[in-house]
């Protein structure tokens, strides 16, 4: 078979479609025949060697496939040869085959396209797990949604509709903030014309936001910790502000994490604010609260309430640009590469 190998780390130049061995599913595993593959700015992260846990180059990366189940191990649960799955890999699914777990796969709605289904699983459960499990949000309270445009971005817009939030997202450019005002926020403020946290002032009349959602961190997060309201709940998931359009920027990644506050335990008890943080790649597959995060997100997608938006779409061979299109910011929705 073929996948795409980290060679060193860098930029998307480093990717090298190889030959290697076909994977074999022991007890407990499924072989799947990919599809199609959702690239997450977690791949990006990887290929840099900045992201928790990555192997030591050579890997194959690839967080995220749709696919057919081409073999089991046997102890596979209801998943037979010829489903059709969407599964969440802990790095391999960049290439023609990968072997997960049983569990981390689940079989695709019918009539869902594959490049849906590569689209489907991290970007919803990182909105469900954020806004539902942790923030707890209510209707009627005020989100703020940083890289509004993109996956989490959008699945995040949808799921928050569904429960009657008003949705404030940030985007960086005219195109970006019209998509997010036509997936359903109320408001979409472009960062690079206008300050996002006077903006939001205004529009709440001083009163802020309940719940952040932010992927970005660095030089945005001071501002956002300041508009929560009490009793806000500030949900941090990724720190893309340290990733340029290349390879790392050493020197950027410093003013990113150098223009983070230190938060004190104390100040959350007088400010009555509380932040909580995840990482969806850690989180064991068995997780109770993404199992039922899941069961509820395809019941919401059957009723055609939840719809995954692929902005982008590359062949196999083109693997670099995939990744050099999602990492330049030029992206929206979900970047997908089909098989």
């Amino acid at each position: 078979m073929l996948a795409a190998f980290v060679t060193r780390k860098g930029g998307p130049e480093v990717l090298e479609i190889r030959e290697t061995t076909s994977p074999e599913p022991l007890p407990g595993e499924v072989r799947i025949q990919v599809k199609a593959i959702g690239l997450n700015f977690a791949d990006v992260l990887a290929r840099l060697g900045v992201y928790t846990g990555t192997p030591k180059p050579p890997f194959v990366p690839g967080l995220e496939v749709s696919g057919i189940v081409e073999k089991t191990g046997g102890a596979a649960g209801d998943l037979e040869p010829g489903d059709r799955v969407m599964a969440v890999t802990r790095f391999g699914g960049h290439a023609e085959q990968v072997v997960v777990p049983a569990r981390r796969a689940v079989k695709m709605p019918q009539g869902m396209p594959f490049a849906e289904g590569a689209a489907f699983p991290v970007n919803y459960l990182s909105a469900y797990h954020g806004i539902v499990t942790l923030a707890h949000i209510q209707p009627g309270e005020r989100l703020l949604l940083h890289a509004a445009a993109g996956g989490v971005g959008i699945a995040t817009i949808q799921l928050a509709r569904r429960l009657d939030a008003e949705v404030f997202g940030t985007a960086g450019t005219d195109e970006k903030v019209r998509l997010v005002l036509e997936q359903g926020a109320a408001h979409a403020i472009n960062y690079r014309e206008e300050e996002f946290a006077p903006r939001v002032r205004q529009l709440t009349g001083g009163y802020g936001v309940d719940v952040v959602m932010d992927a970005v961190a660095g030089k945005v997060f001071e501002p956002s910790w300041r508009l929560l309201a009490p009793m806000g709940r500030y949900i941090l998931f990724g720190m893309a502000s340290v990733s340029g359009k290349g390879g790392l920027n050493y020197l950027r990644s410093a003013r990113q994490l150098l223009a983070l506050p230190r938060i004190f335990p104390l100040s959350l008890v007088t400010a009555n604010k509380t932040i909580a943080g995840f990482h969806l790649g850690l989180l064991h597959s068995g997780n109770r609260y993404l199992a039922a995060g899941m069961k509820e997100l395809l019941s919401l997608y059957d009723a055609g309430l939840l719809r995954p938006l692929v902005g982008a779409t590359f062949p196999f061979e083109r693997i670099r640009d995939a990744h050099f299109h999602l990492q330049s910011r030029a992206s929206v929705g979900k970047v997908v590469v089909e098989v």
